[in-house]
């Protein structure tokens, strides 16, 4: 059995701005192109831990959201659960956990073990204006460049970003005929980086920037944006968001003003070095991959699908809030991060396929 426990041979120094940041999550792409060790495969026995946890949930009656962590017991796997929890944390900030079986489970049995797992990580979030509580990545034909459009509707290729959500999980049904590879950098690399040629850059990224909400507003007169730096740092402790297309899609919108001649700047290296950066990896059916938002940017590789309506590409997508989880700004533990989308008077759904919103 390989072990992707990182976090108990590493360690996170104290960080501080236009200071090189330490910590487990600041991997190159050499040194996770030359392991698999953040892959691990369930065994037979874990395996029927989940097969028994759906059945329990079935018999019981329960709809997917209110499935909880005690309605969902998951014997002997519990403990690489909660290894993976503290993994994403404290150490890569990476896990794949590889062997669900989802041709076996059918689409709502494959979508109980999902979130039933995932409810042993975090609470989930909703992740659009209609209180989706399980996102379902597919092309239904959006226009990625459109400013309302979310980039999971689309077979676009995609900016790199970062959810809101302290961590984001990726289960695949299906896969897409070509393309459509994962591919993730971390932004603890990212940072250290540009910092050594750019701590100009690096500053721009410190201060505040505009971001959209795609129109997921809750009233008229809420703005349509909202304001929030890249690079953070907080008791000694690093995160980011992502310089995607929340940021870009931000420009026109009431009340946003156009980028500076830095900010294009630093919008530009800042790109340069995420793609120096990155690494692609490939999906299989029954692979879930979990990333956490604050250290890690995640995006993918346009795709071509299938022509068989059953056959297309599909992914189904989880936000998950952790109380431990790392430490942040005040703020960033308000609003969507704490609560994902939450527009007043829609209840949390959890749909078993994909729509445009």
């Amino acid at each position: 059995m390989n072990d992707f426990r990182t976090y108990t041979a590493s360690s996170r120094e104290p960080a501080a701005p236009l200071t090189p940041v330490i910590d487990p999550a600041g991997w190159t792409p050499d040194q996770l192109a030359g392991t698999t060790d953040w892959i691990y495969h369930l065994t037979d026995s874990e395996i029927s831990n989940v097969r028994d946890a759906v059945a329990g949930v079935r018999k019981r009656g329960l709809g997917i959201v209110d499935i909880r962590s005690d309605v969902f017991p998951l014997g002997s796997f519990a403990d690489i659960v909660a290894d993976v929890r503290r993994e994403l944390r404290d150490g890569r900030g990476l896990v794949m956990l590889r062997g669900i079986p989802v041709e076996e489970l059918g689409l709502e049995g494959s979508a109980i073990a999902y979130f039933g797992i995932g409810t042993h990580l975090g609470s989930p979030l909703r992740q659009n204006a209609k209180g989706h509580v399980l996102g379902h990545v597919k092309d239904l034909g959006g226009d990625y460049n459109d400013p309302k459009t979310r980039g999971y509707l689309t077979r676009a290729e995609m900016r790199f970003h970062c959810d809101h959500s302290d961590y984001v999980g990726l289960l695949c049904l299906r896969k897409s005929k070509s393309g459509g590879e994962s591919r993730i950098a971390s932004s603890v690399t990212v940072y250290n980086r540009m910092l050594k040629t750019r701590p100009d850059l690096v500053q721009e990224l410190c201060n505040d920037w505009y971001w959209t909400k795609h129109g997921q507003v809750s009233s008229a007169d809420e703005t349509p944006w909202f304001k929030a730096p890249i690079f953070m740092f907080e008791k000694g402790v690093f995160s980011a968001r992502g310089l995607g297309a929340y940021v870009i899609k931000s420009q026109g919108l009431p009340g946003v003003p156009p980028f500076t001649t830095a900010q294009k700047e630093a919008i530009k290296l800042y790109g340069e070095t995420v793609e120096a950066s990155a690494v692609d990896i490939g999906f299989e059916p029954g692979d879930i991959q979990l990333l956490n938002n604050h250290v890690m940017l995640h995006t993918r590789r346009a795709f071509e699908d299938w022509p068989e309506p059953e056959r297309k590409r599909h992914l189904l997508r989880l936000w998950l809030s952790d109380e431990d989880a790392r430490v942040l700004p005040a703020f960033m533990r308000e609003g969507m991060l704490g609560e994902g989308i939450a527009l007043k008077g829609v209840q949390p759904i959890a749909a078993l396929e994909a729509d445009a919103a």
